[in-house]
């Protein structure tokens, strides 16, 4: 199949991966901006910890999680990704010198090539 031919193939759950694989990918690099760039003012993040709305309090989630994920020191793996039609679910484990999740999860909802709402939870073990 020719690349044209592909592209003219991607649906809309593909759209919605491809976001949430660049929204890890910016997580894994430590690049705080790019990670809140995926992010819009009507954004919703559910944590067991709280509720945050918009690029300002993400921003403050993602501030405090990611010093546990040092980008050269981190084992992030991406156990499973299911997307369908602007949904995603993944399961992932990681491992930092700070940090134990033995189980992750978190569930997208993409519009317009965004995270409109989020859900995460983690079995979190936090190493002295």
């Amino acid at each position: 199949m020719k690349n044209a031919d592909a592209a003219q193939l991607i649906t809309k759950s593909d759209a919605s991966e491809n976001v949430i694989l660049h929204h890890l990918g910016s997580f894994r690099d430590n690049d705080l901006q790019a990670v809140i760039s995926d992010y819009t003012n009507e954004s919703v993040l559910i944590t067991e910890g709280g509720t945050y709305k918009g690029p300002e309090e993400i921003k403050g989630f993602f501030t405090d999680l990611m010093v546990h994920f040092p980008k050269q020191d981190s084992d992030f793996k991406l156990d499973k990704l299911v997307a369908k039609e602007g949904m995603v679910y993944i399961i992932w484990h990681a491992k930092t010198p700070s940090l134990e999740v033995p189980l992750g999860s978190d569930t997208f909802i993409v519009k317009d090539g965004k995270i409109f709402q989020q859900t995460f939870v983690g079995q979190m073990k936090f190493i002295n």
